[in-house]
Protein backbone atom coordinates (compact mmCIF):
# COMPACT_ATOMS: atom_id res chain seq x y z
CA UNK A 1 0.00 0.00 0.00
CA UNK A 2 2.57 2.67 0.95
CA UNK A 3 4.29 1.62 -2.27
CA UNK A 4 1.47 2.26 -4.37
CA UNK A 5 0.78 6.14 -2.49
CA UNK A 6 4.44 6.75 -3.30
CA UNK A 7 4.40 5.72 -6.51
CA UNK A 8 1.14 7.38 -7.23
CA UNK A 9 2.69 10.97 -5.91
CA UNK A 10 5.78 10.21 -8.08
CA UNK A 11 3.78 10.28 -11.07
CA UNK A 12 1.64 13.14 -9.97
CA UNK A 13 4.73 15.20 -9.73
CA UNK A 14 5.56 14.59 -13.30
CA UNK A 15 2.26 14.95 -14.29
CA UNK A 16 2.34 18.37 -13.20
CA UNK A 17 5.59 19.18 -14.49
CA UNK A 18 3.77 18.42 -17.95
CA UNK A 19 0.55 20.12 -17.42
CA UNK A 20 1.78 23.75 -16.32
CA UNK A 21 -0.61 25.73 -14.36
CA UNK A 22 -2.67 22.41 -13.27
CA UNK A 23 -2.10 21.39 -9.51
CA UNK A 24 -2.09 17.81 -8.92
CA UNK A 25 -2.31 15.55 -6.83
CA UNK A 26 -2.76 11.71 -6.00
CA UNK A 27 -5.70 10.71 -3.54
CA UNK A 28 -4.11 8.58 -0.92
CA UNK A 29 -7.83 7.26 0.00
CA UNK A 30 -9.26 7.44 -3.49
CA UNK A 31 -6.18 5.91 -5.48
CA UNK A 32 -7.11 7.92 -8.20
CA UNK A 33 -5.31 10.99 -10.19
CA UNK A 34 -6.66 14.52 -9.78
CA UNK A 35 -6.25 18.04 -11.08
CA UNK A 36 -7.93 21.33 -10.77
CA UNK A 37 -6.34 24.64 -12.81
CA UNK A 38 -4.26 27.20 -11.03
CA UNK A 39 -6.83 29.80 -13.51
CA UNK A 40 -10.09 30.13 -15.30
CA UNK A 41 -10.84 27.90 -18.02
CA UNK A 42 -13.38 27.62 -20.09
CA UNK A 43 -16.48 26.44 -18.46
CA UNK A 44 -15.45 27.67 -15.82
CA UNK A 45 -13.26 25.67 -12.59
CA UNK A 46 -13.55 22.13 -12.88
CA UNK A 47 -11.52 19.29 -11.20
CA UNK A 48 -9.95 16.36 -13.46
CA UNK A 49 -9.40 12.84 -12.42
CA UNK A 50 -8.26 9.83 -13.74
CA UNK A 51 -7.71 5.84 -12.83
CA UNK A 52 -4.40 6.46 -14.29
CA UNK A 53 -1.94 9.03 -15.34
CA UNK A 54 -3.23 8.94 -18.86
CA UNK A 55 -6.95 9.25 -18.10
CA UNK A 56 -6.25 12.25 -15.90
CA UNK A 57 -3.95 13.69 -19.26
CA UNK A 58 -6.58 13.39 -21.26
CA UNK A 59 -9.21 15.04 -19.27
CA UNK A 60 -7.63 17.88 -18.30
CA UNK A 61 -7.05 18.69 -22.00
CA UNK A 62 -10.43 18.16 -22.62
CA UNK A 63 -11.36 20.60 -20.01
CA UNK A 64 -8.68 22.84 -21.09
CA UNK A 65 -9.43 22.64 -24.64
CA UNK A 66 -13.45 23.87 -23.37
CA UNK A 67 -14.54 20.23 -25.17
CA UNK A 68 -17.92 19.58 -23.98
CA UNK A 69 -18.32 17.13 -20.73
CA UNK A 70 -21.13 14.83 -22.20
CA UNK A 71 -20.00 11.55 -20.81
CA UNK A 72 -20.03 13.25 -17.32
CA UNK A 73 -23.19 15.02 -17.44
CA UNK A 74 -24.95 11.91 -18.51
CA UNK A 75 -23.66 10.17 -15.75
CA UNK A 76 -24.72 12.93 -13.10
CA UNK A 77 -28.07 13.18 -13.83
CA UNK A 78 -29.91 10.21 -14.88
CA UNK A 79 -32.59 10.45 -17.59
CA UNK A 80 -36.19 10.58 -16.40
CA UNK A 81 -37.05 7.54 -17.77
CA UNK A 82 -34.16 5.86 -16.22
CA UNK A 83 -34.82 6.91 -12.80
CA UNK A 84 -38.45 6.05 -13.11
CA UNK A 85 -37.50 2.49 -13.72
CA UNK A 86 -35.01 2.23 -11.29
CA UNK A 87 -36.38 1.32 -7.78
CA UNK A 88 -33.73 2.62 -5.69
CA UNK A 89 -34.09 6.48 -6.96
CA UNK A 90 -36.06 8.39 -4.92
CA UNK A 91 -39.59 9.09 -6.51
CA UNK A 92 -39.65 13.00 -6.17
CA UNK A 93 -36.58 13.49 -8.06
CA UNK A 94 -38.49 12.54 -11.29
CA UNK A 95 -41.72 14.39 -9.93
CA UNK A 96 -43.92 12.14 -8.97
CA UNK A 97 -46.93 13.35 -7.10
CA UNK A 98 -47.74 11.80 -3.25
Amino acid sequence: MTNEVTEGKTIARELAARLPGWAVWYGQHTRRFWAMPRTAVPGGVQLAEGETAEELEEAVRRIASGAPRQAAQAQESPRHDQAQMDPQYPREAVGARG
